[in-house]
């Protein structure tokens, strides 16, 4: 397989699901920055939509809100409903809270908020993971969307970066069919076809790299994949060209039980491609990493090819990756992606890369 071999506007089926997703995809996240102005976010959908993109992704979390609501404007200028999916998430419910109560701000481990209140709309997140949550949840992302109905539902940070071991039990719990019954409702409305497919986020970010060593975070994955039947993973961190840990056990859980993956963050959060801007994963970047990137950025150089080429075409390689959805704030860099989804990559810089350790020999790359 190489970039002239994949289409991104051929679909892919995510999983076992009858969804089916152009493997490029648009990263809705950077929409629900405030200082992103409301024209460059219609101008980057806009942009994603001439190129073929016919996947966007959101979250209520994004802009506690604002990513949805901008959102569903650009694209109600792009084309018809069917044409197009849309995946959001549940597990945050966003709360009018008109003054500010400082006792509904809890945090995580790392001291990060966990339940922020936006100051513009005055709306607040909190967690819940239950039957009557997703219902409101799913309800309020359609307003917020304009839209009749979304494609796929994913259940959003499930994970240590966000809670701790008491709140992943009480999620599961609210998850479960004999608790809170979160998960059948998700799959009563995926049998009735009121979605299409039922996602659950797999982050490894540096908010939460530490709960990855021995296991405990696959631990949880497995746990919730037996509490809910899972079409896809959206995979934020695991599987770039920089970390595959992902290889382990999470993309061979997902082979065994017929799991699509979507990539998130295909770039480590910006790292890879503006790391005068961002760092690796949305935290501080780490010497090792940074001396892995120098590595790779190297051999890229060698052989004339941008690196962002390199971890957009290796993370779309894997059989069971249905698609990878980059963020983009502008049209600049919706079509940037649409160029590196496109770009050459020699054979030999793959193997180069294996031979120099910085790929994982288990990794499929293109053309294998």
């Amino acid at each position: 397989m190489t970039a002239a071999d994949v289409s991104i506007a051929t679909p892919r089926r995510v999983g076992k699901s009858a969804l089916a997703v152009t493997p490029l995809g648009f990263g809705a996240g950077p929409l629900g920055d405030p200082r992103v102005p409301a024209n460059d976010c219609n101008a980057a959908v806009a942009a994603a939509w001439r190129g073929g993109v016919r996947l966007f992704d959101t979250a209520p979390e994004y802009g506690i809100g604002r990513s949805e609501r901008r959102l569903g404007v650009a694209l109600a200028e792009c084309g018809d409903r069917a044409d197009y999916a849309v995946n959001t998430k549940v597990g945050r419910t966003l709360e009018p809270e008109p003054v500010r109560i400082e006792a509904n701000k809890t945090l995580s481990a790392d001291g990060a908020v966990r339940t922020p209140r936006d100051p513009r709309s005055g709306h607040r997140v909190h967690f819940a993971y239950d039957r009557a949550a997703f219902e409101l949840q799913h309800r309020d992302s359609l307003l917020r969307l304009g839209l009749p109905y979304v494609d796929s539902l994913t259940i959003h940070d499930v994970d240590y970066g966000y809670h701790d071991d008491a709140q992943i039990d009480a999620a599961l719990a609210q998850l479960s069919r004999r608790g809170g019954g979160g998960a059948a409702a998700l799959e009563e409305w995926r049998d009735g076809g009121v979605i299409k497919a039922i996602g659950l986020g797999c982050n490894r970010e540096m908010r939460n790299y530490a709960t990855w060593a021995g296991g405990r975070h696959e631990d949880l994955v497995e746990r919730i994949a037996d509490t809910v039947d899972l079409d896809f993973l959206v995979v934020a961190g695991p599987y770039t060209l920089l970390d595959t840990c992902a290889l382990d056990r999470v993309l061979p859980l997902c082979a065994s039980r017929h799991i699509g993956a979507i990539i998130a963050s295909p770039f480590a959060g910006g790292w890879l491609i503006a790391p005068e801007r961002a760092g690796y994963m949305y935290g501080e970047t780490p010497e090792a990493v940074r001396a892995k990137t120098d590595g790779i950025a190297r051999l890229c150089r060698d052989h004339g090819v941008p690196i962002g080429a390199v971890a957009l075409q290796f993370v779309l390689a894997h059989p069971v990756v249905a698609a990878a959805i980059p963020g983009a704030r502008s049209a600049d860099e919706a079509v940037e992606a649409q160029r590196l989804a496109h770009i050459d990559v020699p054979r030999e810089l793959w193997a180069q890369l294996k031979r120099n350790g910085l790929l994982d020999e288990r990794a499929p790359t293109p053309g294998e």
